[in-house]
């Protein structure tokens, strides 16, 4: 049962939460239409073509400044608490510094799942039906794509030797068009053994695939072909490949991709590759970024409560670069990570254990 004392703490801190939230969420639209309402004109965009790319960019807002609105929220309530000496008087009662600050580190917790949800669930689909309509950051691009179509897909396992050309992908009944194989050998020189195409494909769960009016030509040692063989139809139960994996591929860069599309991704491609590394980092960092919610409650929280002995501007100034420093070592880190110098787990997490611990320093000082 929620005590009196942590209704009112929780109610005032969500009212600022959700002004600082939509605060950034004009904002940030606000600037990017600036930037792109010349496009937006020239090139004729439906006003319902723009209204539908600026709902999809809402998700992606949200998951990037919901830890700032919580640093932001959480001076502003506590400050106005310390101000209004509702802080001295909760500690005079008895009450604890951490008692007090204990229901804004579960909202930092509950906003580390909220954010991890948001940015794995609607993130990325967001980022794919945006990138829809404009594809580039500068420039605007078929805004009106008909639905159910794709671009040619080249997909490479480099596990298995095989780079895939597809002309057309339907995931929806797993087949595919125009479609065009290419094998490797595995050891020494990597040279083409044999390239199998067909006009058609299809998947079958647990079965493998069926190729349709399939033209295979091997090649000898030196590069010659043998003689063409072709068939109607033929299947190929060791192809492990699924059109998911294969979709994967257009997905471009990791942040369009959910969490499941990048382990799938890695399962496609070499463990040595600096993009596997990259999606590893990638990976981990997921479930570590989010931790910021949590890290700027114990980074705000010094300075909203005691305020008044340092100076409220002094104190929010303090904290925002605390906060920033974070998000710059954050970085630091992670292209170390992406390098492949230090472990991913290192490389995402140290920076959340290290400001934890600053923040927790902080606390116990000004106790």
């Amino acid at each position: 049962m929620i005590k009196l004392i942590d209704r009112y703490l929780i109610k005032s801190f969500l009212m600022p939460l959700i002004y600082c939230l939509l605060a950034f969420a004009i904002l940030f639209i606000a600037y990017d239409m600036s930037d792109r309402l010349k496009d937006f004109f020239d090139h004729q965009i439906p006003p319902i073509i723009v209204a539908k790319y600026y709902l999809y960019r809402v998700p992606i807002i949200l998951s990037l400044t919901i830890p700032f609105a919580v640093l932001l929220s959480l001076l502003y309530c506590l400050g106005n608490a310390s101000r209004n000496n509702e802080i001295t008087a909760m500690r005079t009662s008895g009450i604890a510094l951490f008692r007090i600050i204990r229901p804004y580190l579960i909202m930092g917790f509950l906003l580390y799942f909220i954010t991890f949800a948001l940015s794995e669930v609607f993130v990325p689909k967001a980022r794919r039906l945006a990138a829809e309509i404009v594809e580039t950051p500068s420039s605007i691009q078929a805004a009106l794509k008909k639905s159910g179509t794709s671009d040619a897909i080249v997909f490479l396992n480099t596990q298995d030797y095989r780079l895939w050309y597809i002309r057309k992908l339907n995931p929806e009944n797993n087949s595919v068009e125009n479609i065009k194989i290419t094998e490797f050998t595995r050891s020494g020189k990597k040279r083409a053994k044999r390239t199998i195409e067909a006009k058609r494909a299809e998947y079958v769960e647990d079965f493998g695939w069926w190729f349709y009016d399939v033209v295979t030509i091997r090649f000898y040692p030196d590069g010659m072909p043998y003689p063409a063989r072709k068939a109607k139809k033929k299947s190929f139960t060791s192809y492990d490949e699924t059109p998911k994996d294969i979709m994967s591929a257009r997905l471009g860069s990791p942040e369009m991709m959910d969490i499941i599309d990048v382990f799938r991704v890695m399962n496609h491609i070499n463990g040595n590759s600096d993009y596997y590394k990259k999606l590893k980092m990638n990976a981990v960092r997921r479930f570590a970024a989010p931790a910021a919610c949590f890290v700027f409650v114990l980074l705000a929280a010094p300075f909203g409560i005691f305020h008044t002995r340092a100076g409220m501007i002094k104190g929010v100034i303090i904290s925002i670069l605390l906060c920033l420093s974070y998000y710059l070592i954050e970085s630091l880190f992670v292209n170390i990570g992406d390098k492949g110098f230090i472990h991913p787990l290192l490389a995402a997490w140290l920076p959340v254990v290290f400001f934890s611990g600053i923040g927790f320093f902080l606390l116990h000082k000004m106790r």
